[in-house]
């Protein structure tokens, strides 16, 4: 599955909306397990990937300015998991480098990513790229029962 993980990281550096959409399931499930900040939390569901969780991120950046994923590598792939890393290079819209790296675990079932857990360096996201933006509500708070939304997809 690491080929559709690359194809993941692929679509989300080119900006390529429709590769993207035909990777994620209707179901999808983001976790980020972090307290407290603009993105925390269980966000449910493809729609509010794409049309929330997506525009409040790359809404905080000028596309010229930054590549997401700019590079990654896999790590494990089980087949249905696939745990990778990857790096941005560029700039935030307050001018100061985002060059976030973060930590992803990729569930991937009937040729779809059902879920995926994101870690990331939160104290740079807040500084650099959220600069006191709105939190986005989750559909269920950070705690670690929520890698049961994981297992179950």
């Amino acid at each position: 599955m690491s080929e559709m993980v690359n194809q993941f990281y692929d679509a989300i550096r080119s900006g390529d909306v429709p590769a993207l959409d035909a990777l994620i399931d209707p179901e999808f499930c983001l976790i980020c397990p972090t307290q407290d900040h603009v993105l925390s939390g269980v966000y449910r569901g493809k729609h509010r990937f794409f049309e929330e969780v997506t525009p409040h991120v790359f809404g905080s950046v000028e596309s010229d300015d930054i590549t997401f994923c700019a590079a990654h590598e896999v790590i494990v792939d089980t087949g249905e998991v696939v745990v990778a890393m990857a790096q941005n290079s560029g700039f935030s819209r307050a001018e100061t480098r985002y060059d976030q790296q973060y930590i992803h675990i990729f569930k991937i079932r009937d040729g779809r990513i059902v879920a995926l857990i994101e870690g990331f360096d939160t104290a740079l996201a807040n500084r650099a790229l959220w600069c006191g933006a709105d939190k986005l509500p989750p559909d269920e708070a950070a705690h670690l029962s929520n890698v049961q939304y994981f297992m179950d997809a």
